[in-house]
């Protein structure tokens, strides 16, 4: 049994390397061939659980390691409490992969070909994680392809999934050769043929859509959108005497952007430092640049709304002409620990640590807004870039652009800035859109439909982007539509093996 744990956690340890800091992503693409080998020779349920545990610990545990130096630094949360949540989170985290190594085991012990169904077990338990509670699809492992775009072209008909998918279908194909290779049996051609079949196909979709989307439109069908990477440090950030340099910053930034001839600023989250609309009139400084440049501003500031006696703040997005106000957005999806606390009624640990006096409200409105010239587009506010089903929405509400605005000063140095970049890419490839991602400290990015960086602003510089938008989109594809029906497709051909397991046992 140790050694099954320790191959195990070695597998997670592999998967971790795929994703940056690292970026070995051929790493992930035999990263369950350990697991698979422990599930191989156990036939007990509950150890069989406990080697999908000790992967997902050793992987989650490097992964997201992030956390835990966020919650110290920025949070000022003691570190004993900072341990107690990160490994509180960890721990659920590693419960997804227990479930898929159970399922394998349960088809494994009826005689069952457990590999077979690896695939479709894997997609399962990343849907789950991914819409389970208030979800967590951070560095879902079809992520660890992005940066190899031929790869992750099928997003726009099988969400991330289907990446995933093929890596699992790999890696089974991978542990069948060598399985068969160890132990001097016949190799199984079949199920390593079907894994360079799917493979094939994938490649070459991708190798077509990176063709079909090399196309550019000519400067006479499409704007010029800046922007705007301020750097405020976070130490910084809210302080009311940095204010007049925020704003300095950001001004400085615009004349830039507005002398390369950009018709629309992007600001990034909670650029404006204070309460917009309240009494504090510092929040007009932004209206006053936009009138004082003759452009319309896209801001990121914490706001409020008051409703029957009861003051309700948001994270929101505001579209400034001069000193009017031509549209908003407020966050829908919160970030818990972040932007509220979670089961206050059991940890009386005040508001989140992003909230500045209280637990922020989810909005209820997927806006789409309006600038002459420019395709209509929607707000996507910080992580809300990793949830595809609120791209979905804002695509199939009219939106043929999405603008990500983020403040990862969080993150400081670490890894999950570019975690966040590289899974915020994806939502352009599924459907089919560009991206405009203003970052307060990094990284800002334009992506094309086809996933690809056009220009970016490296993590703590100082700059701006002005980028040539086509006014005109291709489309809602097949993704935008129909949505996770290939995760679907994956839960029930599941549910279908487990049950005939039941008929078998009932037998």
């Amino acid at each position: 049994m140790i050694s099954g744990l320790i191959a195990s956690a070695g597998g997670g340890v592999l998967l971790s390397l795929s994703f940056p800091p690292c970026r070995l992503d051929f790493a992930a693409w035999a990263a369950f061939i350990p697991l698979f080998r422990a599930l191989s020779h156990e036939r007990h349920l509950a150890r069989a659980a406990l080697y999908g545990a000790s992967f997902g610990l050793a992987f989650f545990l490097l992964d997201v390691r992030w956390v835990f130096g966020t919650l110290v630094m920025h949070g000022q949360f003691a570190s004993i409490t900072a341990v107690v949540i990160f490994a509180g989170m960890v721990i659920v985290l590693a419960m997804f992969p227990a479930v898929f190594a159970l399922f394998l085991a349960v088809l494994n012990k009826q005689g069952m070909s457990p590999f077979v169904f690896a695939p479709f077990a894997w997609v399962a338990v990343e849907y789950a994680r991914a819409t389970m509670l208030t979800g967590f699809p951070w560095d879902l492992i079809g992520y660890s392809q992005t940066g190899r775009p031929v790869l992750v072209q099928v997003a726009d008909v099988t969400g991330i999934y289907g990446v995933s998918f093929l890596i699992v279908a790999v890696n089974v194909a991978l542990w069948h050769l060598l399985n068969s290779a160890i132990a001097r049996q016949r190799i199984p051609w079949r199920i390593p043929a079907v894994a360079a079949i799917l493979l094939a196909i994938t490649l070459g979709y991708g190798y077509l859509s990176l063709k079909h989307f090399s196309r550019t439109d000519g400067p006479d069908r499409s704007i010029p959108i800046g922007i705007l990477q301020g750097n405020i440090s976070q130490d910084v950030k809210w302080a009311e005497a940095a204010r007049p340099y925020t704003f300095l910053i950001y001004e400085k930034l615009g004349q830039i952007a507005l002398k390369k001839g950009a018709r629309l600023l992007v600001w990034p989250e909670t650029s404006v430092p204070v309460l917009f609309g309240g009494a504090d009139s510092d929040w007009r400084n932004a209206g006053m640049i936009s009138e004082k440049l003759g452009v319309p501003m896209l801001v990121g500031a914490p706001s409020f709304k008051r409703a029957n006696g009861r003051m309700s703040f948001f994270n929101s997005a505001f579209l400034l002409d001069g000193n009017k106000v031509r549209d908003r957005y407020d966050k829908i999806h919160l970030v818990p620990f972040g932007e509220y606390m979670p089961l206050t009624w059991l940890l009386p640990l005040g508001p989140g640590i992003a909230a500045r006096e209280a637990d922020y409200s989810a909005g209820e409105i997927m806006t789409v807004m309006h600038v002459n010239g420019c395709p209509p587009f929607s707000v996507l506010i910080c992580y809300e870039a990793i949830f595809p089903e609120l791209s979905r929405l804002a695509v199939n509400n009219g939106a043929r652009m999405l603008v990500n605005i983020t403040n990862d000063g969080w993150f400081g140095r670490s890894a999950a800035p570019y975690q966040h970049l590289a899974m915020a890419r994806i939502r352009s490839i599924e459907n089919r859109v560009w991206l405009m991602r203003a970052a307060n400290t990094g990284i800002s990015a334009v992506v094309d439909p086809a996933g690809r960086i056009v220009e970016s602003i490296a993590l703590e510089d100082e700059g701006t982007i002005v980028a040539q938008v086509p006014i005109t989109s291709e489309g809602r594809t097949f993704y935008t539509r129909f949505g996770d029906v290939f995760a679907w497709s994956c839960i029930g051909i599941l549910m279908a093996a487990v049950l005939s397991v039941g008929r078998l046992e009932r037998r």
